[in-house]
């Protein structure tokens, strides 16, 4: 696992650091390629960030060993951004400081936001983040960002197709809790006139805070509502968790359950039996080593074991969030380098956005074809605790505009 502590055991620093780089163990040369990459390793959101910052280490010391990309080598810095979008921003502006950047991982909707004005006007560097809103997928307001699987917005009509065809021509009755973070709002309004168009009863929309002390109300409120169906949208682990339990306790027990990609953690919601049974959740990565759908799944698998030979085989999402980034960024850099063009922001995007038919080696394990910005695919799959492999695939890898 990636944390602070590593940093300072790593850079032999006696105090606080907020960046450390990988790939540096050589003098630099003009040839190499400058990664930037913002993950939250101490904030709120380290529970996902400390494994993003796991995956880009691990990516890039692996992606070096076999010669870097097309022959240069990866230097990335990896910075603690807090989870906050001015610690962010003036890391990002640190490390424009100390020279180019031809790669961004940035950690939130609100980190991409905040740097694209400058970003579009002036820099050009092409990024990825930890956030599928709807919003960065828009070519025209953030041409130079890319999201490494399907937006917010549509994993929600995803779900809502799910419970369409789940419901089998019976009346279906939908209630969506949503928080209110920019992660949390995305998708919501269209998400209910989907539901609506499909024929949907949509009962209710709460929308609560990121963290709740008191979710009895919310609960009570889905109990009155009496619907079939409950949608968790715009959380990590806290409040959704005891709205099932207390939803549940009120004798609702037929309600089926369903939460987007960051409520969808396979080891997270392993540790909650008594909400997964019947979960449905959203995938737009693999994560099972131990059957590999294919050769990144397999190197994968062999780089987690070796640092622990007891792992489980189950890749957190955080980790495959960097992995694929990385992929996504050697990708486009592979294309640019192959055609003789100038690496840019603008040559690197373009490359990306012609991606068609590409082997992700089982990540997602059919050929990608990019959807303007995003990956675009996504897989609907249901938690049973009750069985070894507690995640059932439910559909096949889905697109949805």
């Amino acid at each position: 696992m990636f944390s602070r502590r590593k940093f300072l055991k790593v850079t032999g620093a006696t105090a606080a650091v907020s960046t450390f780089a990988i790939g540096r163990g050589q003098a630099q040369s003009a040839g190499d390629l400058n990664w930037s990459i913002h993950c939250d390793l101490t904030g709120p959101a380290a529970e996902g960030g400390k494994f993003q910052g796991e995956g880009f280490q691990s990516y890039v010391e692996w992606i070096n060993a076999k010669g870097g990309i097309r022959g240069r080598k990866v230097v990335a810095t990896i910075n603690d951004s807090t989870f906050k979008v001015d610690v962010a921003v003036a890391n990002v502006k640190k490390a424009l400081a100390q020279g180019r950047i031809d790669f961004l991982f940035g950690e939130s909707t609100g980190m991409i936001q905040a740097i694209t004005p400058e970003n579009n006007a002036t820099h050009k560097i092409f990024m990825t983040s930890g956030s599928f809103a709807t919003e960065l997928a828009d070519e025209k307001n953030y041409p130079y960002h890319f999201i490494p699987g399907a937006t917010y917005g549509a994993q929600l009509k995803m779900l809502v197709q799910y419970i369409k065809t789940s419901s089998a021509g019976k009346p279906a009755k939908l209630v969506v809790v949503h928080s209110s973070t920019a992660m949390g709002r995305d998708g919501i309004d269209d998400a209910v006139k989907a539901a609506k168009e499909a024929g949907i009863e949509v009962a209710l929309v709460q929308q609560t805070k990121f963290v709740e002390t008191d979710v009895s109300a919310f609960a009570l409120a889905i109990r009155q509502a009496r619907p079939t169906h409950v949608i968790h949208h715009g959380y990590s682990f806290a409040v959704w968790p005891e709205i099932v339990r207390l939803v549940r306790d009120y004798g609702m027990t037929d309600a089926t359950f369903l939460g987007t990609i960051w409520q969808s953690e396979r080891a997270k919601v392993a540790d909650m039996k008594d909400v997964a049974k019947g979960l449905i959740g959203v995938k737009v990565w693999n994560d099972d080593t131990n059957k590999p759908a294919g050769p990144t799944m397999q190197t994968i698998g062999e780089i987690l074991r070796k640092k622990d030979p007891k792992w489980s085989g189950f890749v957190r999402l955080g980790f495959l969030d960097a992995w694929i980034s990385g992929m996504m960024a050697t990708k486009a850099f592979e294309i640019v380098i192959d055609s003789g063009k100038p690496i840019n922001g603008d040559n690197l995007a373009a490359a990306m956005r012609g991606v068609k038919n590409w082997d992700t080696g089982g990540i997602i394990d059919v050929p990608v074809s990019m959807m303007g910005q995003q990956i675009g695919l996504g897989r609907i799959i249901r938690f049973n605790p009750t069985q070894a492999d507690i995640v059932e695939n439910v559909t096949g890898w889905l697109q949805v505009g």
